[in-house]
């Protein structure tokens, strides 16, 4: 069986693909995407709670923050800037419950999204040029953890 170079090309662009952008909500945190100018991951802590904090800064100028409990999974996510980030890609199997919200609310025209389900929050508002919102997963959070420290 002979492999052309293209088919190695392709099959390597498309495992680079797969590894783009950040973790979805409670997972682990993936590699950089080609989107993001800037990362910087610090040590955080709120009390007795100790946590890490990726901030990531998209080439859009939006900024993305993770929250990363000691097992390295992202418990809670913020996004603020002139344009929305791929929130499928940021929450995961939470950006179907925001979907199905907005489509009951869709009516009422550009409200706020508020989400408070078990296993998810989701907060999210904003207008062209100027949006911001944060997730969490209450079960998730490490113990102490207050989500007014999410950003």
């Amino acid at each position: 069986m002979r492999i052309s170079m293209k088919s190695i090309l392709v099959a390597a662009l498309l495992a680079a693909g797969m590894s783009t952008g950040w973790a979805a909500l409670g997972g682990k945190p993936a590699k950089l995407g080609p989107h993001v100018a800037k990362a910087k991951s610090t040590a955080a802590s709120t009390g007795q709670v100790t946590y890490t904090e990726t901030r990531k800064e998209l080439d859009s100028g939006t900024t993305v923050h993770e929250y990363l409990d000691a097992s390295g999974n992202v418990f809670a996510v913020s996004w603020s800037g002139p344009f929305l980030p791929d929130l499928k890609e940021i929450l995961g199997e939470h950006f179907d419950a925001m979907t199905a919200q907005q489509r009951s609310q869709r009516a009422g025209g550009r409200s706020p999204l508020h989400i408070k389900q078990s296993d998810v929050v989701i907060d999210s508002e904003g207008h062209m040029g100027a949006f911001q919102g944060r997730a969490w997963l209450p079960a998730k959070l490490p113990a102490g953890f207050d989500p007014q420290a999410i950003k």
